[in-house]
This record gives C-alpha cells, structure tokens and sequence, in this order.
C-alpha cells in the first residue's frame, strides 16, 4: 500500500555507501528526504512532527531544487507486522 505523506521540506541528503559484511558487495545509500508536519492537539496546543523519509536515488532529482519551507508530497510504501506499529519507507 502507499500512501503520500505532505509536509513542509526541511532538508535532503544522500546517506554513505554501504557493504554487505557477508558477500561484499556495495549498495548505494538511501537519499533522504526531511520533512516536518503541524498537529493540533486536542487541547489546541500544536505539535511539530518531523520525519526521515528514504526515497529512491532516482528521485532524488525531484528534491534537488527545493527549498527549506517549501511544501512537498512524497509518495511512500506503508509496511509493518500490525497497524499499531506502521512503518513508511520507499513506495515501490
């Protein structure tokens, strides 16, 4: 399942390289998009949320030009074992 999650950007950044310790092959790091949400509690006290959201490196060109405070949509796959415990991560 995917799911857009939309936030203002905060930042972008290509995490480092890494080798399987096993067969040694080197996969290229996650590009990393940044993001952080507005949330109004039930009491009317705001919450800022902030979230690490790794996007394909083909992608990363879509960030490229984006500026902190810019408003952005980044497309996302939902994974988990049950609901109360979901992860978002590269929508496939």
């Amino acid at each position: 399942m995917n799911v857009t999650i939309e936030g203002i950007y905060l930042n972008g950044y290509a995490k480092p390289d890494y080798k399987d310790k096993n067969s040694g092959d080197v996969s290229q790091g996650d590009f990393i998009v940044q993001i952080q949400q507005k949330k109004e509690l039930s009491n009317g006290s705001i919450q800022m949320e902030y979230f690490d959201i790794p996007v394909d490196r083909m992608l990363e060109k879509h960030y490229a030009d984006k500026k902190t405070g810019d408003a952005v949509s980044v497309l996302c796959n939902v994974y988990g074992e049950n609901f109360a415990q979901l992860k978002i991560g590269k929508a496939k």
